[in-house]
């Protein structure tokens, strides 16, 4: 988790010392808790898959995590996207099991629960930018055009949107609620974002090519059928790579050197195999 960098925002603090004068400060922290364990699913979820959702940020009404989608695979965007809610359902079982064995912890507990399970479901609403909309996104993606698919998805976030915004009108008559009309806003706003959905950095982003500082030197043997999002899970800044990739039915190899190797990185799409990539054409095979 080296790489994972936490702000906070300015109006954190205000919404902090808010709930400090209205005396529900736990309340506040067991809410800012719960919002950072979804960020960290998705987090963990990227980095297993090979990208990077590196940058949270918590913010008044809980915490996000950005970056920018770079060669996203459909599949992989729909993994990410349900490790958040999946976080805090698995967080609220735990907890549920625990009072069964140590009732006393309910009283302690309980809010961690509804808490959990409150963030899971509203973020499995089919609605951009929650994560049930960034799922429906990414499964019609596989079905239809990406540009379609934001089609249908705007259309199903801006009616949601409208209904809360309606919803928040008739509230007016009875007792107001300002929640409802936030959220239906943070929904107007989903609308417009979707354009720019990009929401992963690839693992690339944190390695330094160029470096004043000596480094080691460490040579890696691949296969030339070795996908090239594998080697984001090895990779460390700290070290200069050669890369040696293996030739099938032979004893020739292609040697990549590390800005080869960087490139190829940067430049091609992480699901391609290394045999696949312009650095390996362009390389002439050495007998080993």
């Amino acid at each position: 988790m080296v790489d994972l960098k936490i702000s906070i925002h300015p109006l954190f603090f205000i919404f902090g010392l808010y709930f400090a004068f209205i005396g529900k400060v736990f309340s506040f922290l067991i809410c800012t808790l719960v919002a950072v364990m979804h960020e960290l699913g998705h987090y963990f979820a990227s980095s297993r898959l090979g990208y990077k959702l590196n940058k949270i940020t918590l913010m008044p009404y809980g915490a996000i995590i950005k970056g920018d989608a770079v060669n996203l695979k459909y599949v992989d965007e729909c993994k990410i996207a349900l490790a958040g809610p999946m976080i805090n359902l698995l967080t609220a079982l735990i907890f549920t099991a625990l009072w069964w064995f140590i009732p006393d912890t309910y009283a302690y507990t309980d809010l961690v629960v509804f808490t959990s399970v409150t963030l899971a479901v509203i973020n499995l609403i089919p609605c951009y930018p929650l994560d049930g909309g960034r799922f429906l996104l990414a499964t019609l993606s596989l079905f239809i055009t990406r540009k379609r698919a934001k089609k249908v998805v705007n259309i199903i976030s801006f009616i949601f949107a409208c209904l809360l915004f309606a919803l928040f009108i008739y509230s007016l008559f009875t007792t107001p609620n300002i929640t409802i009309l936030f959220f239906s806003l943070f929904m107007f706003f989903g609308v417009f974002g979707i354009n720019n959905d990009n929401s992963y950095i690839k693992s690339y982003t944190s390695f330094i090519i160029n470096s004043d500082k000596p480094k080691l030197v460490r040579k890696i043997a691949v296969s030339e059928d070795t996908v090239i999002k594998e080697l984001f899970l090895i990779i460390d800044s700290n070290f200069y790579y050669e890369i040696e990739v293996l030739l099938k039915n032979s004893n020739h190899s292609i040697t990549l050197n590390n800005n080869e190797f960087i490139n190829m990185l940067i430049e091609e799409n992480i699901y391609l195999k290394i045999k696949e990539t312009s650095a390996f054409k362009n390389k002439k095979p050495l007998l080993l």
